[in-house]
């Protein structure tokens, strides 16, 4: 079988299946779970490749100036996202289409309509709100929304989701020292593929908080993208990370501990904001900084600016759509109750930590 040698696989793989085995505790549904997403995974990298060897053609438009959105945690990635995608000018991936990036069959084909991996995605999703009937109020799925790409990088092995998800240690030291242009060169094959198959809109607007510690590799694969980096006291983000990734883990574990995935949080976060400190003059004047405060404030305003950076106009029917969503957003409710001391946290510790952060911006930390 073919996978490829545009990324790697056999090292990380071996890596990270040792580190499921051996490391970890996974409950028998864990253990299922993570078995069907690197089965899924590969299937989707072979039947890829497969594709590239027969059908060239497939690949050989460019993607075209992307935008991408990078933030830790609850800095508003989502919310510029949804935001982005009320303009139809831009490509935006639902999570049907990230859960399930090749459709059945020949990939040459027309995809039918409608497109069955659209209803398979809903059953999923079913099954996940029954799994984790509060996971709504921390970030709710919604399969015909946009969602993050996650899925995708991870066939390259450039994604923190498994990292996230189960806390691999020695996958995690794999992954933090690896060399990830060959992960990002297969992740525009996906794109290439999506914009031949299935083509909507002028330009991919996408989003992944790991992008952030992936300036670098991103770049040099996406030579003419747009990042806009979105920014909160990161402070919030570990607690809300924390709080959202000890919900999910009882996907995977029968007794998830919070107080180890409260450190690894933190970690994650500090290390993401390292290297986009270190890492964003390879982006020059292609990036824009959007602070939560002003983003919450006037989300056209901030919208603006973004498409001034990415060079788009931003016309009045979108910004009418953009202050549409934006005012139903608002009235949403759902609220998960959590403090930082569930996850062995300490605010005072915390800010001291990430000082760094608030000097390098000048951020002031929210109240407690």
């Amino acid at each position: 079988m073919d996978f490829g040698d545009e990324a790697p696989l056999d090292e990380p793989l071996a890596v990270l299946c040792e580190s499921l085995n051996h490391e970890l505790r996974l409950s028998p549904n864990g253990r299922f779970v993570l078995q069907s997403q690197l089965a899924g995974s590969l299937a989707n990298r072979l039947r890829l490749v497969d594709l590239m060897a027969r059908r060239p053609e497939v690949f050989r438009a460019p993607v075209a100036r992307p935008l991408f959105v990078a933030g830790i945690p609850r800095t508003g990635t989502t919310f510029v996202q949804k935001l982005l995608s009320q303009d139809p000018h831009w490509r935006t991936l639902p999570l049907w289409e990230t859960r399930h990036p090749l459709p059945d069959g020949d990939l040459t084909a027309p995809p039918p309509d409608p497109d069955p991996r659209i209803d398979r995605s809903r059953r999923e999703l079913r099954m996940v709100h029954r799994l984790l009937p509060e996971q709504a109020a921390m970030h709710e799925l919604v399969h015909d929304e946009p969602e993050e790409e996650y899925p995708l990088l991870a066939g390259g092995h450039c994604s923190s989701m498994y990292e996230n998800a189960v806390l691999v240690p020695a996958y995690t030291r794999w992954f933090t020292g690896a060399d990830h242009r060959g992960g990002y060169r297969l992740f525009r094959r996906y794109l290439q593929f999506m914009q031949w198959s299935r083509p909507q809109g002028e330009r991919w607007a996408l989003k992944t908080p790991g992008h952030l510690e992936m300036l670098v590799p991103l770049l040099d694969t996406f030579e003419d993208a747009t990042v806009v980096h979105t920014h909160r006291d990161p402070v919030t983000s570990v607690v809300s990370l924390s709080n959202m990734l000890s919900y999910d883990a009882r996907t995977y574990f029968d007794h998830p501990d919070p107080h180890l995935i409260g450190r690894c949080a933190a970690d994650f976060t500090e290390r993401l904001l390292r290297a986009a400190i270190r890492d964003r003059k390879v982006a020059g004047d292609r990036l824009v900084d959007v602070f939560f405060r002003e983003l919450i404030s006037d989300p056209v305003r901030e919208l603006r600016r973004v498409y001034e950076v990415a060079d788009r106009e931003l016309d009045a029917g979108t910004e009418r759509a953009m202050r549409g969503f934006a005012e139903a957003q608002g009235r949403r409710a759902g609220r998960h109750r959590y403090a930082a001391e569930d996850f062995a946290l300490s605010v005072p510790e915390l800010r001291e930590r990430f000082a760094f952060y608030y000097d390098f911006f000048d951020l002031t930390p929210e109240k407690s």
